[in-house]
């Protein structure tokens, strides 16, 4: 037997082994966030599934239409949540921009409002009415 044995891996019988093509930076960015974005999707769909854990012993009905509504925009809101620190934008961060204000008290504590009628409501226009009494 004299055959010829080819010894695994060797330079010269895989080309391009090492090669990888190069990326422009424009290329790269979409790259890091398309990743930044599965990496949220996913923990937010994990939270999702251990917080239906938990629910399960609480709520009696979860099929309702409501219940899926509610879920969803929860598990938007984690999302958004993840979104943001990975410097990423998500549409209902614009809502909560709208509804929730930070303030900091006097002793350092945060308190959120939360103000619904910004969402519920479309501002209108506001101009003063004087009511000028008739006197006779």
């Amino acid at each position: 037997m004299t055959g010829k044995i080819i010894q695994f891996p060797r330079a010269e019988y895989i080309k391009n082994i090492n090669k990888r093509p190069k990326l422009s930076e424009e290329e790269i960015s979409k790259v890091q966030l398309m990743n930044s974005k599965r990496v949220a999707d996913n923990l937010a769909e994990s939270l999702a599934i251990d917080i239906l854990t938990v629910l399960q012993e609480q709520i009696s009905n979860m099929q309702t239409a409501e219940f899926i509504a509610d879920l969803a925009v929860l598990i938007e809101m984690l999302k958004s949540t993840l979104y943001r620190e990975h410097d990423l934008p998500h549409p209902i961060q614009e809502i909560i921009s709208k509804i929730a204000v930070v303030k900091s008290m006097p002793n350092g504590e945060k308190v959120t409002e939360l103000n619904y009628k910004p969402i519920l409501q479309p501002e209108e226009e506001e101009f003063d009415i004087e009511f000028i009494p008739e006197t006779d």
